[in-house]
């Protein structure tokens, strides 16, 4: 993270000034360090604040439902991916003020931005295992998939990669100015960085794809098994259509998660590719400056997997639209009562006592009309209802 290079204004004011080919690459790193993330942050913090307000809910906690199992881990997805879009804000920041690279901020960032990668890839794994027991094994998925288990898996996660990382803090530093690995711990670094690949994007990779795959092919199944079913009558066979008929939401909730697992999987592996060929190849190719520079292009596209979830949810998701928009609606009709006008009179006494005709009516009744008591030792007693009877007299 650090690798990437401060633009300055200067060198965009050279544009002009240089051969076209250049000209483009200077353009390409403009957009990318100043436009590209800040835009990124700045949707991908939205997405995610809307997606922590619709799964933080406590309706969604007691609906009796299969699904209910997976919104821990889409949850603290969406907590985890802000707190590194958040790091990322930092980094666009450090183009104009330098924040990043200074004692304590270098070791905090860059130990957040290694946890949240961490947590970003075991979520993933974590949810599609659990839609594909809940493809392979429905009729038990009630009984095994709970919304408290998903939790304490979910925070036994975020526990396990702070663990692991927990070294970052005291091999990196201020190297010449720029947060960066410490000398006396270089050789250690490479090796862990090593590690970190195959914990991070050989592993996952290979399980989501497995996962993924099979979850397909069940889905197929379970199609063609459907219409068999739908054609048998006794009644063993009726309770089972009763029981493909509840399994429908929980098929549309993996067809959204396979969408945002195989996204994951198409965003994240250009950079996967190239920055595990750089560690474990000594080829000079990789070490050119054209390979870098693809490295860091790549990693930049990498970062739109922290902020693409909210906008998958949309598009595939019907119940996250439904949920959205009644939370948006509830916001606004207490927005709304907020700044209601609040009427000091109630709704039978005149509304405009300021009118000179009604405030004149007003006055004339409480004159001409006595009020009828009734006096009881030492209480007294008014019957205004009886008002009405008076006029008519």
């Amino acid at each position: 993270m650090a690798s990437l290079t401060n633009t300055t204004i200067s060198s965009l004011n050279n544009i002009l000034t240089t051969t076209p080919s250049l000209n483009y690459l200077n353009i390409v790193k403009f957009f990318f360090t100043h436009i590209y993330l800040l835009l990124l942050v700045v949707t991908g913090c939205i997405g995610n604040g809307f997606v922590i307000i619709v799964f933080g809910q406590r309706a969604l906690r007691t609906t009796i439902t299969s699904n209910i199992s997976v919104y821990p881990f889409l949850f603290y997805m969406a907590i985890s991916d802000t707190l590194y879009l958040l790091v990322l804000f930092c980094l666009w920041l450090t183009n104009y003020i330098n924040i990043l690279h200074r004692p304590f901020i270098c070791q905090s960032t860059l130990y957040l931005t290694y946890v949240c990668n961490f947590i970003n890839a075991y979520y993933t794994v974590a949810f599609t295992a659990q839609r594909l027991f809940a493809v392979v094994q429905p009729f038990r998925v009630s009984y095994v998939l709970s919304w408290y288990r998903s939790r304490c898996l979910a925070l036994c996660i975020i526990i396990v990669a702070g663990l692991i990382y927990s070294y970052i803090p005291f091999i990196v530093g201020i190297v010449n100015g720029f947060c960066y690995s410490l000398e006396k711990f270089r050789n250690l670094n490479a090796i862990m960085d090593i590690i970190d690949c195959f914990i991070v994007f050989l592993i996952p990779y290979l399980m989501i794809i497995t996962m993924n795959t099979i979850i397909l092919i069940s889905l197929r199944q379970i199609r063609d098994d459907q219409g068999e079913i739908l054609y048998q009558t006794n009644n063993f066979q009726l309770r089972k259509v009763r029981e493909l008929t509840r399994r429908k939401a929980s098929r549309s909730m993996t067809k959204l998660l396979l969408t945002v697992s195989s996204s994951y999987l198409i965003i994240c592996a250009p950079y996967a590719i190239i920055h595990t060929c750089r560690l474990l190849s000594n080829e000079r190719t990789f070490k050119s400056k054209f390979f870098q520079q693809l490295e860091s292009y790549s990693h930049l596209i990498y970062h739109i997997s922290f902020a693409m979830n909210f906008y998958i949810y949309i598009f595939f998701g019907s119940k996250f639209r439904r949920e959205l928009k009644r939370v948006l609606i509830k916001c606004k009709t207490k927005f709304n009562h907020c700044f209601e006008p609040i009427s000091i009179y109630d709704t039978d006494t005149p509304t405009n006592l300021n009118s000179s005709s009604t405030h004149e009516q007003y006055q004339l009744i409480h004159q001409s009309i006595p009020l009828l008591t009734q006096t009881t030792a030492t209480l007294t007693i008014g019957y205004p209802w009886k008002r009405s009877k008076a006029l008519h007299l």
